[in-house]
């Protein structure tokens, strides 16, 4: 039986299903694309607005630097030709004085506090030599939920808002994430006069929430009290050029574990050799089988309902799902859920063999393999958080 612990969550926009803000997400056709690079403990801060922004934006997307995956990795980062950071550096030109034909063709926004956002673009020389570019004088923030450290410190949604607007200002709609923004902390600030309004007299105004446990808290949230709508998956990569990133996916494996349905997809890649193909299991009955792009994402579409929790063993497969279907970036890696468990570091395979759990029935399909190895990580983590 779960143990719950708090309220319903949206796992689109990360808000409180009493508060969230799907409805009020506008759908913007920004012509710059723009990168938001985001430190790993910003991702689950409650009033994050770099998830708003890459909701909003239909050509955004959202790196988060998990364990340091960025500045090991700067590849991760794609190709920066033509790309500039959104950055106070000395050299920063104002972003609303640059001539048009000087205006970068994508722009890279570092998101959280501002120590992290110096130690994030302290580790990544990359993005050194790159033009930077800063908000014009004088502007400022109007986010009151969380405290900036001077006045010109703006949020990640209303410095990448007041960018575009003077790099692009012929794009409509770019101010409604603005709109979007005053309604999450209208709600907020509402809820927060209400319940001062409950206090007792004489009371302080501070709450103490109840705490969960060490094991639980180590745990998201959502894998204690979503088990019913989550859905685990496991996809194979290869090289596509059609896809940002330049990897597509060559085959989907999911499953929702409170039913047992299942999802299966080969997609139609004829310039692969047999020989990689064979060393995924994936034979000559599947691939006559094999569906094409458009096909799958049509099928995963129709298999993953509105507001369901997709979870994989790492971020990997849930960056590329994101890329390949023209999403939001989002999900729970149960990697990083099982170290902030466990404190351990391993492959799939070691941690199940740590924890003493039989092998899976054995399936010629790596991914149905890996799948099921997720599907006993991830309840395996949800008894030792106590579910």
């Amino acid at each position: 039986m779960a143990v719950s612990y708090g309220r319903d969550t949206c796992y689109r926009c990360f808000r409180p299903l009493g508060s969230c803000l799907c409805d009020a997400i506008p759908a913007i056709d920004n012509r710059i694309p723009v990168l938001i690079l985001q430190h790993a403990r910003e991702r689950t801060h409650p009033f994050n607005t770099a998830r708003l922004v890459a909701l909003g934006l239909r050509r955004s997307e959202l790196l988060v630097d998990y364990a340091g995956c960025l500045r090991r990795n700067p590849a991760l980062l794609g190709s920066l030709e033509g790309c500039g950071v959104l950055y106070p550096h000395a050299s920063a030109r104002d972003v609303s004085a640059v001539p048009a034909g000087e205006r970068p063709r994508k722009l890279i926004v570092i998101d959280g506090t501002w120590h992290n956002a110096r130690t994030l673009y302290r580790d990544l020389p990359a993005l050194h030599a790159l033009p930077h570019f800063t908000l014009p004088p004088g502007s400022s923030s109007a986010f009151v939920l969380r405290r900036q450290p001077a006045a010109y410190c703006l949020s990640t949604l209303e410095a990448t808002v007041y960018a575009l607007q003077a790099l692009e200002p012929e794009t409509p709609g770019i101010s409604a994430l603005l709109e979007t923004f005053a309604r999450m902390q209208g709600r907020q600030l509402a809820l927060i006069d209400a319940q001062r309004g409950e206090l007792p007299e004489g009371h302080s105004g501070r709450y103490r929430k109840r705490q969960r446990s060490r094991e639980s808290r180590a745990v998201p949230r959502a894998l204690l009290e979503s088990y019913d709508s989550l859905v685990l998956a496991y996809a194979e990569s290869c090289f596509d050029e059609r896809v940002p990133g330049g990897r597509g996916v060559l085959c989907c494996a999911a499953l929702r574990p409170s039913t047992g349905e299942r999802f299966f997809r080969v997609i139609a890649h004829p310039e692969l050799a047999p020989e990689h193909l064979a060393y995924l299991g994936l034979g000559a009955s599947l691939l006559r089988d094999a569906v094409s792009s458009e096909q799958f994402r049509s099928d995963w579409e129709q298999f993953l309902r509105p507001g369901e929790l997709l979870a994989s063993w790492n971020t990997s497969t849930l960056g590329l799902l994101a890329r390949t279907l023209g999403a939001a970036p989002g999900g729970i890696a149960l990697k990083s859920a099982y170290y902030n468990l466990k404190r351990f570091r391993g492959s799939l395979e070691q941690i199940l063999q740590r924890e003493g759990l039989p092998e899976p029935s054995p399936s010629p399909v790596r991914a149905l393999r890996r799948l099921e190895q997720a599907r006993q990580l991830a309840e395996l983590t949800r008894r030792h958080a106590g579910a």
